[in-house]
């Protein structure tokens, strides 16, 4: 339950290296060690050379016995410090990168065109920011929203190392169905898991809903917007469609299925509202804004 708080949200990194904040929050500073200072090597470089080439679950496992915490290693086009041990996507985009959302970032990759805008809502390490913000060379416009301190930690950190830091706004804050203070639970197993529900240590953050955010960062139009929130897709998007403008609605969204829960699943809420169906990949789907509308 959201606790009501007239304070404005205003988290935010900026060129990877400042935070401007309204108030005391306690965040984890950017890592000092320069990217490249953690290159695989020795017998984990060849499991992970071999694991990557092939896009091998099973040599990936072989590397992962001998990884230390973190990496620095390019993949999917950009330079990253990965942490495997705690974070599913951090590990999949380091052993396996084949396996990682191929056809969406293809899909998004071809919608590149100078002042593209693109919203990462639940952004996680920062992958799909990532893989387009280099690709796009400084002529296209990024929001990042994570709410979890030490993923936009590691988001800074990769901003920093890939120098597009000035291009792209990375906040920390939780998108929810109103604005106050909201309890968000981290999964240290998997922090990919780590959301508004479940179990774990818990931590308070900012949150505001969809709109409010586009306003507050003067967003007028969104050519696509990637949204994983932990299966609360759906309690940020209905009251958006509800009360936004059409013409602020993303015209490609990619979402996951919620296949045990479809009362709440966040596609037939997207296709309710003017959305047609261009892949369905199973887990996610991407899904276009019908120009009708």
């Amino acid at each position: 339950m959201l606790q009501r708080d007239a304070r404005p949200v205003t988290l935010s990194w900026q060129l990877g290296l400042s935070i401007s904040l309204p108030y005391a929050v306690h965040m984890t500073q950017i890592d000092q060690k320069p990217w490249g200072k953690a290159a695989p090597a020795g017998l984990f470089a060849t499991c992970l050379k071999r694991a990557r080439a092939s896009d091998s679950k099973i040599w990936a496992r072989v590397a992962s016995w001998f990884a230390r915490d973190a990496i620095d290693i390019e993949t999917l086009g950009f330079k990253a410090r990965l942490h495997p041990r705690d974070n599913l996507s951090e590990k999949r985009i380091l052993y396996t990168p084949g396996r990682f959302d191929p056809t969406e970032l293809e899909f998004l990759s071809g919608l590149l065109h100078p002042g593209f805008t693109f919203v990462d809502l639940g952004a996680n390490c920062g992958t799909y920011t990532l893989h387009l913000a280099v690709k796009s060379s400084g002529r296209a416009n990024f929001y990042a929203i994570e709410a979890q301190p030490e993923m936009a930690r590691r988001f800074a950190f990769n901003l920093a190392a890939n120098k597009i830091s000035a291009f792209v706004q990375l906040d920390e804050l939780a998108i929810s169905d109103e604005r106050g203070d909201v309890t968000f639970t981290i999964n240290r197993h998997n922090r990919g898991e780590s959301g508004l529900e479940g179990a774990g240590d818990t931590i308070t953050v900012p949150a505001l809903p969809l709109s409010d955010y586009l306003a507050d960062r003067n967003i007028k139009q969104i050519d696509a917007m990637k949204i994983d929130v932990e299966g609360l897709e759906h309690q940020i998007l209905q009251p958006f469609f509800a009360t936004a403008s059409p013409d602020l609605w993303p015209r490609c969204l990619i979402v996951e299925q919620l296949f045990a829960t479809p009362a709440k699943d966040p596609v037939a809420l997207a296709c309710a509202n003017g959305y047609r169906i261009e892949r369905d990949l199973g887990r996610n789907v991407i899904l276009v804004l019908e120009m009708s509308q």
